[in-house]
């Protein structure tokens, strides 16, 4: 494994690189940090180059004062894509890291050789008749914003993983000691994403036409608001492949490596 630190300024983005062949650059969500993708690396990095990286404001990466945008993660992922993975590489993101590979991807399609995608939480592309989920949603991502504005930071930070991404039961379920203790050093970069004015301008449409496969994973199990965003952007975006993993919520990368290591090999014809 290598490692290093792109600096770009005012930030600068702690990466690692594993394996050989082609590219691939993981974009992790909210709370969490390049590790979240430990348990997918070792049989991806056989036959790829495997390259993560802590996003601006998470773990071993910087970030300037002020409020941030995800128009700046952009700007980081592409920077990625140039100076650490060669110019053209895969994009994997999950949730919230998604969001961000589609709008890197829409900007610079000809970076991108192709895209899978894990529930991305596109909110504002749900239909009406999905309103009780999204403003079920919104309330609680409100509840967690205040709970850590209040610096309760442990009771703020499960109210988002169990109501919002993960369900309930998931912070002692699916998250061990260390991963709950990342969550928590990071949440202050989500509340300052949760107050993002553009976290929410994204329209998958966008890569309608880019010539750029895109494969949009589901858990099986997921929660319901999760399920209505994918059949969003399958509406909107035609011509993307679903792929459901048996079993797998909202961090299959955690609970199903094996099934999302296939998942992503099919999408990215590997």
């Amino acid at each position: 494994m290598r490692t290093g630190v792109l600096d770009l300024g005012q930030t600068r983005l702690a990466w690692t690189r594993d394996g050989r062949g082609d590219p691939i650059v993981f974009v992790h969500g909210s709370w969490d940090d390049h590790r979240s993708w430990d348990r997918v690396v070792g049989p991806l990095g056989e036959r790829n180059t495997v390259i993560r990286y802590d996003r601006r404001g998470h773990t071993a990466s910087t970030a300037p004062r002020g409020q941030g945008s995800i128009l700046e993660d952009v700007s980081d992922l592409l920077a990625v894509v140039d100076q650490v993975a060669g110019g053209r590489a895969h994009l994997v993101g999950h949730s919230y890291g998604s969001s961000i590979v589609v709008l890197a991807t829409a900007k610079r399609p000809e970076a991108v050789r192709g895209v899978v995608v894990h529930e991305p939480p596109l909110f504002a592309a749900l239909s009406t008749e999905d309103d009780e989920l999204r403003l079920a949603a919104a309330k609680r991502m409100r509840e967690a914003a205040e709970l850590l504005g209040f610096g309760d930071v442990e009771a703020g930070t499960r109210t988002f993983v169990e109501h919002v991404g993960f369900g309930e039961g998931s912070w002692l379920g699916l998250f061990d000691a260390e991963q709950r203790a990342t969550m928590m050093a990071n949440a202050e970069t989500w509340l300052d994403q949760y107050r993002d004015p553009d976290r929410l301008a994204v329209d998958p449409s966008a890569l309608v036409g880019l010539g750029v496969p895109v494969t949009v994973t589901t858990g099986g199990d997921t929660l319901p608001i999760y399920r209505a965003v994918v059949r969003a952007i399958s509406g909107l975006l035609p011509e993307a492949r679903v792929r459901v993993i048996p079993g797998a919520g909202h961090a299959p990368q955690l609970s199903h490596p094996a099934a999302f290591v296939e998942a992503v090999r099919e999408g990215l014809c590997l």
